[in-house]
């Protein structure tokens, strides 16, 4: 008797393994395809537009790639109305490349509430080397009483332990807020 508990035992084992690998494979492929939770324009390849913003769900257009940047001048700038029943302001940016981050000016009037970052998985086949897949967002309280001044700046990844007025950027986002 003593021997069939061994052997039960054992084959319990046997079968329970696989199944619980398979089961834990199956949960990563799905925690893959809800990682983009973000909705973000792709190109063909499947990589985040590097030339759009979202700004509560509407795009607009930045040009990271063929700009000419001058230290603290504004590369551009954005203006949004907003609706009086809301003051959370949500911005989803390209990170474009791997090297570089978007990081925000936080003010007296600017609450940031939330930050994620989203990879977008790519296929093999369709990977570039130097592109990130990468999308930042942000989600910000502002003031309703006042138009509100949001800076971002695309900056290098050596500048992330700087103050934000410290930082020496890449590019220069400037969305004004208003009511």
């Amino acid at each position: 008797m003593e021997i069939y508990k061994k052997v039960l035992a054992v084959l319990v084992c046997v079968f329970t393994i696989p199944v619980v690998l398979f089961l834990g494979g199956c949960h990563e492929r799905s925690a893959l395809e809800e990682k983009k939770e973000i909705e973000f324009p792709v190109n063909e390849r499947g990589y985040p537009q590097n030339n759009i913003v979202i700004i509560n769900d509407t795009s607009y257009p930045i040009d990271i790639v063929g700009h000419s940047h001058i230290d603290s001048k504004v590369d551009s700038e954005i203006e949004i109305k907003m609706e009086k029943k809301s003051n959370i302001v949500e911005i989803v940016l390209p990170q474009y490349l791997p090297i570089n981050n978007w990081s925000i000016e936080e003010k007296e009037y600017v609450n940031l509430i939330s930050y994620n970052k989203t990879d977008f998985p790519i296929k093999d086949g369709d990977m570039i080397e130097g592109i990130s897949t990468a999308v930042q967002k942000f989600k910000i309280q502002v003031s309703t009483d006042e138009t509100t001044e949001i800076l971002l700046k695309w900056a290098n990844i050596n500048e992330v332990d700087k103050l934000f007025k410290d930082k020496k950027e890449d590019y220069l986002l400037k969305i004004s807020v208003s009511y």
